[in-house]
């Protein structure tokens, strides 16, 4: 039979001239083709069947204290792409904020289309050849209707109190489907094949999408109830972007199916990827969610890519805290404001929070309070570096907004 030699150091973990295994071979009586390596056991010998056989006699002969210890290799494994860990830490994350994951048919109806305010390109989909169902005979363009649905039957099975999330694909029929490429299963396709399969495939943006129903805190010894609200919602969707080391402005928003005036739209590097807020009054009467009842949805395939935002080290240098006050039109949101303080406060800002928004001062000004922190990771600040950096926060914030700087 033919033997492999290289099969035989492979198999030892030590490296075997094909001569010396040869010679090894022939010692015990076998006859040896050196040029092709075929081996002929002697007659005695019924056990040499395989090449594992003949590894086996190599060894014993070559002595077993001469092969190293060594433990087997570790198989390589595919690891995570960047996508798929940016979804499971999302999904990490909602779900230990106590929010329950649920999954969907990704099926519809023109019904559930109209009745939640889609219009235009949000409204437009693919309609199924063979449906499971001729009641949802359409793929879904948003997130949210599934969960509206979900709610509505925990409710009327007696739930009350409950915040839930779904994370999948939506499908809008912005292009024109192409036929199905069928390659040939005979050899790997090649990259034009490849580029063809993909191009018929239909657009399938990724979201994230929660909804927030009842009371987040149930009343107690310890104090009063309190229900879900519109910051909720926004603070979930901003605690995505942030876990995605993303910076964002916020607005206000007229976006079905939520509230308009009571809806936020979050922006990234000038892109709308997220909305947030009270749903409409006539699609929570219509589903018998409680009032106000409150939702959040983040188009995971639209964010730009980054880095997961990782865990910093605490300070230990003093902090130096800043208050400034701005007057700008009440036109002006407080995030533009913050934005632009932000960008002018440098690298040394650690945390700005809005604590103060007045309105009572008339033609059509308010007062917006910010504090500002400063943190040097190896020094204490001085008073002349955090005076500057404050000062150069508000010069951005009233070059970018036409804010005037309040002194009293």
């Amino acid at each position: 039979m033919k033997v492999d030699s290289a099969y035989i150091s492979r198999i030892l973990g030590v490296e075997i001239s094909p001569s010396e295994i040869a010679k090894i071979l022939q010692t015990i009586g076998c006859d040896v083709n050196e040029k092709t390596f075929e081996v002929d056991p002697p007659a005695w010998r019924s056990d040499l069947l395989t090449s594992a056989d003949f590894a086996e006699e190599v060894a014993r002969m070559i002595g077993y204290d001469k092969i190293p210890s060594s433990l087997p290799p570790r198989p390589k494994h595919a690891s995570l792409t960047p996508t798929q860990k940016r979804r499971r830490a999302v999904a990490a994350m909602l779900a230990s904020r106590g929010l329950a994951e649920v999954q969907t048919f990704p099926f519809t109806n023109q019904e559930t289309i109209d009745s939640m305010g889609f219009l235009g390109e949000r409204a437009s989909t693919y309609r199924i050849a063979n449906p499971m169902s001729e009641e949802f005979p359409l793929m879904r363009v948003h997130l949210v209707p599934g969960l509206i649905e979900v709610a509505a039957r925990n409710i009327s099975r007696g739930a009350k109190d409950f915040a839930i999330f779904e994370m999948g694909s939506i499908f809008r029929s912005s292009q024109k489907l192409v036929p199905f490429i069928s390659p040939d299963l005979s050899k790997r396709p090649d990259k034009k094949v490849i580029d063809e399969i993909f191009a018929s495939v239909p657009p399938q943006a990724y979201h994230v999408a929660g909804l927030l129903v009842g009371k987040s805190e149930s009343e107690d010894w310890q104090g009063k109830a309190r229900a879900y609200n519109w910051q909720d919602a926004i603070a979930y969707a901003q605690d995505i972007l942030q876990l995605c080391n993303l910076q964002w402005t916020v607005k206000r928003s007229d976006f079905a199916p939520w509230h308009p005036g009571r809806c936020a739209e979050l922006i990234v590097d000038g892109k709308a990827v997220a909305h947030a807020g009270e749903l409409h009054p006539r699609i929570v009467a219509k589903y018998g969610l409680p009032e106000r009842s409150v939702a959040f949805a983040v188009g995971l395939s639209a964010l730009p890519e980054s880095d997961l935002v990782h865990p910093t080290t605490v300070g230990t240098m003093p902090a130096a805290l800043q208050d400034v006050a701005l007057i700008v039109d009440a036109k002006v949101s407080a995030a533009e404001v913050e934005s632009a303080l932000r960008a002018g406060a440098g690298e040394l800002l650690e945390s700005i929070t809005l604590f103060d928004r007045y309105d009572k001062l008339g033609d059509g000004k308010i007062s917006l309070a910010f504090s500002l922190v400063f943190r040097a990771p190896d020094r204490t600040l001085t008073g002349a570096e955090v005076s500057e950096m404050r000062e150069s926060a508000v010069a951005a914030a009233v070059k970018a907004t036409g804010a005037i700087f309040r002194t009293a």
